[in-house]
């Protein structure tokens, strides 16, 4: 199970999530707990966040039934899409979530590529050791790898090609083309 992220990790969220924001026309963007909670929201955040939290975990929860009982493997995504808008909630780890909405229908796909990529940042920043959690690892010799001497690859043998054999035959067996090919060979057997 995670540890719980810690204060420095929720500003470093927190800002990756007021960013997203401000550069976007996505609303109530929030990295919620799938048993409901807040962790961290943007800051300009309106809707009441223990109720969009509370709504997102619902649906997740449903979603995963709804994936399980029909075999589609695991959830990924919900994306619930009205007239006026869409929320998408899509997985961040086993335990949090991305909520994020919208009102510009026609940007679903564009949204959806733009939130797999924060939650990829955002899973990161949360797998980070924090600043009091790293602990300066000291070796007592260098590690060195060992890799043995290749053995040296075989000698190529040597082996003569052997001289083509010119076959005699009679005089009156041989057509002009047999005849041609001799005549060649003995030319160059003389040089």
């Amino acid at each position: 199970m995670m540890n719980e992220p810690t204060d420095e990790k929720l500003k470093q969220i927190s800002k990756m999530l007021d960013e997203l924001e401000r550069k976007t026309t996505l609303e109530a963007i929030a990295l919620v707990s799938k048993s409901g909670l807040r962790v961290a929201c943007a800051t300009s955040t309106v809707v009441d966040a223990d109720l969009f939290s509370a709504s997102a975990a619902a649906l997740i929860n449903i979603g995963e039934k709804t994936t399980r009982e029909l075999g589609h493997g695991n959830l990924n995504d919900v994306i619930l899409r009205g007239e006026n808008g869409f929320t998408i909630v899509t997985e961040v780890n086993p335990q949090m979530m991305l909520v994020a909405s919208c009102k510009e229908t026609h940007k679903l796909g564009y949204y959806m590529a733009l939130l797999k990529n924060y939650t990829r940042r955002i899973a990161q920043a949360l797998e980070l050791p924090s600043i009091e959690e790293k602990i300066p690892q000291v070796l007592e010799k260098p590690y060195v790898e060992e890799h043995p001497t290749p053995p040296a690859p075989p000698k190529p043998l040597e082996t003569k090609t052997p001289e083509p054999e010119v076959l005699e035959t009679e005089p009156e067996e041989r057509d002009e083309e047999e005849e041609a090919l001799l005549e060649a060979l003995r030319a160059l057997e003389e040089e």
